[in-house]
């Protein structure tokens, strides 16, 4: 029993530890805009770049979500078209461009190839412009959830890059706060079409997901954020 406390809690502080070795990113942001471009041409070969000299799995993860949100443009004209695209994890690198769908496609494949394990998730998100008292009617977005030292954790690639606009023009913003996110929080804007991946002790019905005190929530959250950025 003291023996599998002992493993319980040297995971826990070793996960910890690697997400406070990355918490500002810094480290992460030089190294990935370093990336050569001959080592892209594939996810194979940028997943072995991804990974060298990686001290965590938690350093590799964000080495692969800060890669995406630097190099992976969203397709708005797709969007606003309504148009088809191939959202393959390899159309999503050889384009560099994609939707939601290709962003967890991608990131999927680099995980898998990294031998972390990856899921895609589709569900309900209260993306830019929604507003309270909207119902959507079928799910909109697709996200990930990684296993990380024994616990699933939360990542939404597509929402890690935010775009606003300066006196100088249009800015690039990197933003961290969907990377790992706490599922108490990442369920104020997500809802998974299985409700297992809520990852809640008590899980919401999708009535509450969408209700007044849920959006009070969110708002907060998002004002919070603001602010600590």
């Amino acid at each position: 029993m003291k023996i599998n406390r002992l493993i319980v809690l040297l995971i826990l502080l070793i996960s910890i530890s690697g997400y406070s070795q990355i918490k500002n990113f810094e480290e992460i942001e030089k190294y990935v805009k370093e990336v050569p471009q001959s080592e892209t041409s594939d996810i194979e070969t940028l997943t072995k770049y991804l990974k060298k000299n990686a001290k965590t799995k938690t350093e590799i993860l964000a080495r692969i979500y800060f890669w995406m949100v630097q190099n992976i443009e969203y397709d708005w004209d797709a969007v606003r078209n309504n148009e088809q695209i191939d959202v393959s994890a390899i159309s999503t690198l050889e384009n560099r461009k994609s939707v939601c769908a290709g962003y967890a496609n991608l990131f999927k494949a680099i995980c898998d190839n990294a031998k972390i394990k990856c899921v895609v998730i589709d569900g309900y998100a209260k993306a830019t412009g929604f507003y309270h008292g909207e119902k959507l009617t079928k799910p909109n977005h697709a996200w990930n959830a990684v296993k990380l030292y024994d616990k699933w954790e939360f990542v939404d690639v597509t929402w890690g890059r935010e775009s606003i606009l300066t006196n100088e023009g249009q800015k690039e913003l990197w933003n961290a706060r969907y990377f790992l996110d706490d599922p108490n929080d990442f369920i104020l804007e997500h809802f998974p079409e299985d409700e297992v991946w809520q990852l809640l002790d008590n899980e919401i019905s999708i009535d509450n997901f969408f209700s007044a005190e849920m959006e009070d929530k969110r708002k907060a959250r998002l004002h919070q954020s603001s602010i600590d950025e």
